[in-house]
């Protein structure tokens, strides 16, 4: 009997140990990036950030620019 009890906790805590040394799954959130006009509109390109603020990624709109892309040529 106590045979079956150290070899149960001997593979509890090796479990345990596992655990404490599987990689951790990151948190997701969203973080938008908006764009306030001067008329007090805006406009808001969805991203996907990491736990530590990165952005992962986002969608494929773009907002134009403040000054209405005038300023080109």
């Amino acid at each position: 009997m106590r045979k079956k009890m150290m070899t149960l906790l001997a593979v509890s805590v090796v479990a345990f140990a596992g655990l404490l040394s599987a990689p951790r799954a990151e948190a997701n959130f969203s973080c938008p990036i908006c764009t306030t006009y001067a008329d007090g509109s805006q406009c808001c390109v969805s991203c996907i950030c990491d736990d530590s603020g990165r952005r992962i990624a986002c969608t494929n709109h773009f907002c134009p620019p403040p000054d209405g892309g005038g300023g080109r040529g």
